[in-house]
């Protein structure tokens, strides 16, 4: 052999030598890293709380009745530090337990209130935080807010502070509250698609985005009602926690431009002279009057935030004791299991089977949280109810945000139904709507012939036209529905059906009306519907636990490794920002239409962008 082949054979030795040990190497440090972050994720560390800590509340995104479990790809993207379509999200019960572990731990010296990244303004979710805010400021610790603006749900959620500060250049954005939905008709007439809508119910307004391009006077007539009382809530919580008038808070909003020019446009000093805001300060400012709140120095402070603080703070189970089950249903009501954001029939069946079989659940609050939806996913979820109260324990819905039509149609069936002042409610009435594209394709020079067996056989052909058989059909299957509906109220409400129909058409309403219309038992929060299940069930002593479907394992490990992760993205403009949730949000609630009868008990109206 030469030396030249020599040369070779020992280089190609070498190399694969070398590339054994990268293999090796890269493999080794791959197994370190993932034992590292399994180690950090599921081993308990020995991470406490220090002294003199100070719990600082700042959810962001939405407030929601049930987080979503992350997906691993826009969990990835969202470290990594690029953000996708998704929304951020904060569960508002995770906001709850951390104020409330935080009222009787000694470490705990102090609340900070940090709304900056809140979106939106869930007046009922807001106000159930601020019963909670409410009880830890009796213990006597300090509740600051500070920020650099304030926009409504934000102010709201501040306004339960001993002391609201505000930057220099900052101020408070009130608006009022608006209900504007997106209307297609125009759209719909310009491609020549049919679209066939049926209903039943005067004020069964939903299905107006598809048939007309502006607001009926009915929709206007409903609209002001709940906006109006949704207001005059809003306006008497935060004129209370500010000791002010809700009139002075109306002729803020209403004068705002003849007001900022008394002040020369100066937003925070009118803020200041209107006393919504107590103090007018930069952020090193408001850390120096945060320390001395706590007797602290301002480099001394140590700041937890509230989900951090939770994974800080374990809760033991009640372990062998009787207890009140909680399933949380959120989102449009469809068939067949769904993610968390949607209340998936199959998904709520399992959930309310897990309480059946679990011998220390004792008694099942469902907290609905949904516009409606499909009309058969929600009879089955009504049987899911009367199945568990045969099993022989009670059901109590407890209602959030909004539990309107196909929501109100499940909780109809319960032992009691309990609401919040400002829950939106009611909509009894149900429609079917598809479309059918034979004009579009005929424009287009496309057309559809053939022959079929009887005159129902081209139903379902988006190329056909509705025959005046189907369209008949379809109203009497409608009219089905909606007295079924009407049944299911009657029975459950213990009410005549006549009674029933003066409530029904559609109609919305806030927590409170309902209440007066005896279509709900009781006002009051998630609390007062766990200590009534409890109470049905004979318990002395009210313990609860939230049920959930089992996660995968590798939606366990996403959830770990990214639930508090930070988002690096530089954030879009927020015109911008709105307006593609908007266009999101529109294109969800097309996407939902998911009942295999085109059947819907929905109030798209709950549903409409409340500003």
């Amino acid at each position: 052999m030469d030396i030249l082949s020599l040369i070779k054979k020992f280089f190609s030795i070498l190399w694969k030598v070398l590339g054994t040990a990268r293999n090796v190497i890269s493999n080794i440090f791959f197994l370190a890293v993932l034992i590292f972050l399994v180690a950090a994720i599921f081993v308990d560390t020995d991470e406490s709380l220090e002294q003199n800590s100070v719990l600082v509340i700042n959810p962001s995104g939405t407030l929601v009745e049930e987080s979503t479990a992350p997906e691993p790809a826009e969990a990835f993207l969202k470290k990594m530090g690029r953000e996708t379509s998704k929304v951020d999200e904060t569960k508002a019960q995770d906001v709850i337990d951390a104020i409330r572990r935080a009222a009787t731990d000694s470490k705990i010296k102090a609340m900070v209130i940090d709304p900056r990244d809140l979106d939106g303004c869930d007046t009922t979710k807001i106000m159930d935080i601020g019963k909670a805010i409410r009880d830890f400021k009796e213990t006597g610790k300090p509740v600051l807010a500070h920020a650099m603006v304030y926009t409504q749900g934000q102010y709201l959620l501040a306004s339960y502070a001993d002391t609201i500060s505000l930057n220099p250049l900052g101020g408070v954005l009130i608006t009022g509250f608006g209900m504007y939905q997106t209307y297609f008709k125009g759209l719909l007439d310009k491609t020549r698609i049919n679209f066939h809508v049926f209903r039943v119910g005067d004020y069964k307004t939903a299905v107006e985005p598809f048939v007309r391009d502006s607001m009926s006077e009915q929709a206007r007539e409903s609209g002001r009602e709940w906006l109006g009382g949704l207001w005059k809530a809003y306006l008497g919580e935060a004129a209370k926690n500010r000791s002010i008038t809700p009139s002075e808070i109306v002729a803020y909003v209403d004068n705002i431009d003849t007001k900022l020019e008394t002040v020369g446009g100066d937003a925070a000093r009118l803020a200041s002279a209107t006393k919504l805001v107590d103090e007018i300060k930069t952020s090193a400012q408001f850390d120096q009057l945060l320390a001395g709140k706590i007797g602290q120095k301002t480099e001394n402070l140590h700041l937890v935030e509230f989900h951090n603080y939770l994974g800080m703070t374990k809760v033991k189970a009640h372990a062998g004791k009787e207890i009140v089950g909680i399933i949380r249903a959120r989102g449009a009501i469809l068939p067949g299991k769904q993610p968390e954001k949607m209340t998936g029939s199959e998904s709520i069946a399992e959930l309310f089977e897990q309480a059946r079989q679990d011998p220390h659940i004792v008694a099942v609050v469902l907290r609905l949280d949904s516009p409606g939806g499909s009309a058969a996913a929600s009879e089955e979820i009504h049987h899911e109810i009367a199945r568990t109260q045969e099993a022989g324990k009670p059901v109590v819905v407890s209602m959030g945000s909004m539990a309107a039509s196909g929501a109100y149609w499940i909780a109809a069936g319960a032992n009691r139904i309990v609401a919040s002042p400002t829950t939106l409610t009611g909509s009894i009435g149900i429609f079917a709507a598809f479309p059918t594209f034979e004009n579009t394709a005929r424009d287009l020079g496309i057309t559809s012939d053939g022959i079929g067996t009887t005159a129902l056989s081209d139903l379902g052909n988006p190329l056909r036209p509705l025959s005046s058989q189907s369209e008949a059909s379809i109203r009497h299957l409608l009219q089905f529905g909606y007295d079924l509906f009407i049944s299911r109220v009657a029975n459950g409400r213990r009410m005549a059906p006549a009674d029933v129909e003066k409530v029904a058409q559609g109609r919305v309403f806030l927590g409170q009306d309902a209440f007066e219309r005896k279509l709900v038992d009781q006002l009051g929060g998630l609390d007062d519907a766990v200590k009534t299940a409890g109470s049905l069930a004979g318990l002395t002593v009210v313990n609860s636990r939230d049920l959930r479907r089992e996660l995968s394992s590798p939606e366990k490990f996403m959830e770990a490794l990214f639930s508090t992760g930070q988002t690096l993205f530089t954030p879009q403009s927020p015109a911008i920002s709105k307006l593609l949730a908007m266009v999101e949000a529109q294109a969800v609630i097309l996407d939902t239409f998911a009942d295999p009868n085109h059947i819907y008990a929905r109030s798209l109206e709950c549903e409409a962008s409340i500003y």
